[in-house]
This record gives structure tokens, C-alpha cells and sequence, in this order.
């Protein structure tokens, strides 16, 4: 009998199944729920499903006669960044944080084989989502992610050389003194929205996890998640403060699929 794993999260819903050795990814909207049901049914009749997520219930409603069991959310992410760290050939730190941005974001200590969740924030994909459709009047998330790329975010966001002009600031010139400052912007391109709205995220994300992280002395950060995976504008603007706050950027390709390669993986 063929195992199915699911997340079920709050904007899609990623499949993942097993077939000779490799793993297979499909992912559908949230809102297209029966027809991801319908597609399962058909991939293998007589599968058995391991689903998480926070609409874990509603997919087990959708699949009744099936064998389906419930995976806690949070073990899914942290079993399954794992996995795919050691599948994508990415040596796995001893100590490392997992930020997680789906529609939310849900940050995770991660020491050898124990795990936790830290905290929470509302702050990401949904928050892009939400805030492209309102400012940019833009619904499809992989065309904000290329209006932002080809962005200047310095027509939009107010930085600290703006504040000093001529003198020299005691901060780098292109720190962000406030994003979406710039006293003017009724007249601003689309795409330098775009670029100042990921900046905005992604310095958000980054500052909560450097916070997070200061305690437990961790200096690996592991992003997944549907938001950041294949998002090379977002990627490039966490990864740009490397550097200056003293820790490193990981990124997994599959990134998208954590909570579901951690349901297919769990072991209760």
C-alpha cells in the first residue's frame, strides 16, 4: 500500500509520495481541496494518507473510507526540514533554527534529535499575499516575486543616507530607516513596491529569528516553506545580512514540502 503525506496549511496543500526511491511533489490551492482529493483518489485507490496542517481535519472529511492518520504539525516541520537536508546533501548542523514561512511563520530550535517550537508570527506569505492584492493589485504570488526582483526599493523605502544627506552616517547608507518612508510615493513603479514589500518581510523574519536565536547561541538558520522556497528575491535580501549579523542563510529547494515529507517520515 502506497503512503501518501499531506499538508494541509492555510493558502496550499503539498502532496508528497514515494515511487521507486524518489520522492514526487505536486501542490494545489487550499481552495481546490476537492479536486486535490480527486487527483489522490485516482494517483493510488488503495493509499493510506498521513496528513498535517491546520486543515489536517478537513482533508481526513474529504478522504473518509481512506486510511488517514493525523501528524502533529510542528514534529512534521522539524522531521521533515531534516529530511530533506540529508536528500538535498546539505550537511546537518548539530544546532540550527528552522524558520518556517508558510502563511505564517513558526520559528523551531533545533539540537540533534530534539526540537521545539520557539514562537510564532503573522507576519509572511499570507501577509505578501494580502498586501500585493491591496498595493499592487496582483494575485499570481510568482509575479510579485518577479515584479520585486527587477524593483529598486529605494524609490519606496526611506534609508539611513537619506537621513544624512551629505554627512556621513554612522550606520550603512542602505539600512532601512523605515520602510515605505519615502515622503512621496502615489508615483512609485509597481516593481519597487514590490521589491520594498519583500524587503519589509524578510527584515522582519530575519530580526525576529536573530532574536530568537541569540539564547540558544545558533548560528544556522534553515528557511522552509512555500513563501521563501524558489524565491530567489526574498532569499537574496535574508541572505544579504549574513554577514553583519553573524549567521548562515540555508535554503532547501523542496523547502515547500517540509510538513509533508515529515508526515510521510513520522513515526508515532
Amino acid at each position: 500500500m502506497k503512503t501518501i503525506g499531506i499538508d494541509a496549511g492555510g493558502s496550499l496543500l503539498k502532496v508528497v509520495y514515494e515511487e521507486q526511491g524518489s520522492y514526487h511533489y505536486k501542490w494545489f490551492p487550499i481552495a481546490e481541496m476537492d479536486q486535490a482529493v480527486a487527483w489522490l483518489q485516482l494517483l493510488g485507490p488503495l493509499s493510506a494518507y498521513k496528513v498535517t496542517g491546520g486543515k489536517a481535519h478537513k482533508v481526513q472529511e474529504k478522504l473518509a473510507g481512506a486510511t488517514v492518520t493525523l501528524v502533529p504539525e510542528f514534529d512534521s516541520v522539524c522531521i521533515g526540514t531534516r529530511e530533506l537536508l540529508i536528500k538535498e546533501k546539505i550537511e546537518v548542523p548539530e544546532k540550527y533554527l528552522i524558520i518556517s514561512i508558510g502563511t505564517g511563520t513558526s520559528f523551531y530550535i533545533v539540537e540533534g534529535d530534539k526540537y521545539q517550537r520557539l514562537f510564532g508570527s503573522g507576519i509572511g506569505g499570507g501577509t505578501i499575499n494580502g498586501l500585493s492584492q491591496l498595493l499592487l493589485k496582483e494575485h499570481d504570488f510568482t509575479k510579485v516575486v518577479e515584479l520585486a526582483q527587477r524593483g529598486k526599493r529605494g524609490t519606496v523605502d526611506l534609508l539611513v543616507k537619506d537621513l544624512y544627506e551629505d554627512e556621513e552616517p554612522p550606520l550603512p547608507g542602505d539600512l532601512t530607516a523605515a520602510n515605505f518612508g519615502k515622503p512621496e510615493l502615489s508615483n512609485s513603479k509597481k516593481e519597487d513596491v514590490a521589491a520594498a514589500l519583500f524587503q519589509m518581510i524578510g527584515e522582519t523574519l530575519l530580526l525576529l529569528a536573530k532574536q530568537f536565536a541569540s539564547p540558544f547561541q545558533v548560528q544556522k538558520f534553515v528557511y522552509v516553506g512555500s513563501a521563501v522556497a524558489n524565491n530567489p528575491a526574498l532569499q537574496q535580501i535574508i541572505s544579504s545580512f549574513d554577514g553583519s549579523f553573524e549567521q548562515e542563510s540555508i535554503f532547501i529547494d523542496y523547502g515547500s514540502y517540509a510538513g509533508a515529507i515529515g508526515a510521510i517520515t513520522y513515526q508515532s
